[in-house]
């Protein structure tokens, strides 16, 4: 059926509280049902590292818990009216402001939540999250003891070794520290479940993302070290990037360290079973991010200072995607398959009958038969004008030169006066079953809004206005949907 949706962020909603939260999804909602858009894309939801990408997360089941709506614990009589003010005088984005209420509000809400017995629903969430809430909830606890170190840091190394007399000792020593990571963690599920529903209601379903590969510094490393390629003091032997390519020379050093597939087969992928299944829970699609790892993966010695020096490996392929498609099969899943991508990955996600992704900013290289042209795409496909590492569509074409410019217009007869509304007005008319478009394009934002730019700081702040959810750009998008046949 043809469809279409939005990307857009949560932490990108407009907000006073630093960055968007479930407490400012009502007014991009009506958005997408008045102009009948049946799906919202997300990034990752889970806590995000030291420079706020969602992308390096220190757990790959955990929600962030920035996003928890404080007027629902105010509604609650779980923290104060005044608090509650307090943490809603932001201009803009501004993750700093963000954390520092969030943390007063949740320890707020723990205090008073402590002296109340404990819910039926409460205790059911921590029995069904228990494979992965205790060592999340101790991680978090512990990082707070040794000061914030990175878990190979931390001061003693019984703890770091996870030796049973001292993770017994310290959960007894941060208790309390442990249990607040539970509340927050519940009161995320809560709150998400009860989003959930309210798009359900308005007939809208939720895309979500996983990373493919997890953080060096998180709870899944620490507790789990035997499914990493790790050496014997728990370093990481190899680590994960992609190798040297027309946009870097140098290839991309993540870093992550690269699981152990002998390992992870021994008990089933138990854990990637069920980090599949906590998504399920959360999201109606899953897009997998870098999916050509599970075809072949690159490989970096640890300690190299760039991406040059790496080896691709063979893949854990269809044996283990079978597995997650059996067990989730209600899951629709999106592969993303961008970059050099050999034959053998499109074969794999075809024979698993994911959706590739098409990008149309990629498609102008004077090719008339490029596969990210909008003409040429199958139906089976979810297309995108950019996704959120590439520039906005106004600001990728203020970057092209004018041979390139007239080469847009030649292919794809635009006028560039317009240039993201018309190359949208093109996506919808595709045969692309699926169509995304980010917010910022139908806003005709330039490049100040773009969200990501890979191997740089200072990203992931991009807060949309008020006014790109005006009655004009839903009368306009409400009218492209129903002329492509889109409803």
């Amino acid at each position: 059926m043809r469809a279409s949706g939005v990307l857009l962020h949560i932490t990108s909603l407009p907000s006073q509280s630093g960055v968007g939260t479930l407490a400012d999804v009502n007014r991009f909602i009506d958005f997408l049902r008045e102009s009948k858009q049946q799906y919202w894309q997300l990034l990752p939801i889970t806590p995000c590292d030291f420079v706020n990408s969602p992308y390096a997360s220190p757990s790959a089941f955990a929600g962030n818990t920035l996003l928890i709506d404080a007027d629902e614990l105010a509604a609650e009589g779980l923290i104060d009216e005044n608090t509650l003010l307090r943490s809603k005088t932001a201009r803009g984005n501004d993750y700093g402001y963000a954390i520092y209420h969030k943390e007063i509000i949740l320890r707020e809400a723990f205090e008073a939540f402590n002296k109340r017995d404990p819910s039926k629903d409460y205790v059911e969430f921590c029995r069904a999250n228990s494979f992965w809430l205790e060592d999340y909830s101790l991680f978090c606890a512990l990082k707070k003891h040794f000061g914030g170190k990175s878990w190979l840091e931390w001061d003693d190394e019984e703890i770091r070794l996870r030796n049973p007399s001292a993770m017994q000792k310290y959960k007894e020593a941060l208790e309390e520290e442990t249990e607040y990571h539970v509340f927050c963690q519940y009161v995320f599920d809560k709150q998400w479940r009860k989003f959930r529903r309210k798009l359900c209601d308005n007939g809208i379903k939720l895309i979500g993302d996983i990373p493919i590969y997890v953080a060096y510094d998180s709870a899944d490393v620490w507790s789990k070290p035997h499914l990493f390629k790790l050496t014997k003091d728990r370093r990481p032997s190899l680590v994960a990037g992609v190798p040297p390519d027309y946009f870097s020379e140098d290839g991309q050093l993540w870093g992550n360290p690269l699981y152990d597939w002998d390992a992870m087969k021994k008990d089933d992928y138990e854990w990637w079973i069920k980090r599949v299944g906590k998504c399920a829970e959360l999201f109606d699609v899953l897009r997998i991010d870098h999916f050509r790892a599970f075809d072949s993966y690159y490989a970096i010695k640890y300690g190299e200072k760039t991406a040059r020096n790496g080896r691709w490996i063979k893949g854990v392929g269809y044996e283990f995607l079978k597995r997650i498609i059996n067990a989730y099969p209600d899951l629709t899943i999106i592969a993303e398959d961008l970059g050099d991508i050999p034959n053998s990955v499109l074969e794999l996600r075809d024979k698993c009958g994911f959706a590739g992704m098409k990008i149309v900013q990629f498609a102008y290289d004077g090719n008339p038969n490029n596969a990210f042209l909008p003409q040429n795409y199958p139906e089976h496909c979810v297309a995108y004008l950019g996704t959120h590492d590439n520039d906005t569509t106004v600001g990728w074409w203020n970057s092209l030169n004018d041979w390139q410019r007239d080469t847009v217009r030649r292919i794809s007869g635009v006028t560039g006066e317009r240039i993201s509304l018309e190359l949208i007005t093109q996506l919808a008319n595709s045969r692309s079953e699926l169509v995304i478009y980010s917010l910022q394009d139908i806003a005709e934002d330039d490049s100040s809004s773009r969200m990501n730019t890979p191997g740089t700081l200072g990203c992931w702040k991009y807060m949309s206005k008020r006014g790109d959810l005006s009655a004009e750009k839903v009368k306009w998008l409400l009218n492209l949907t129903v002329q492509s046949g889109r409803c």
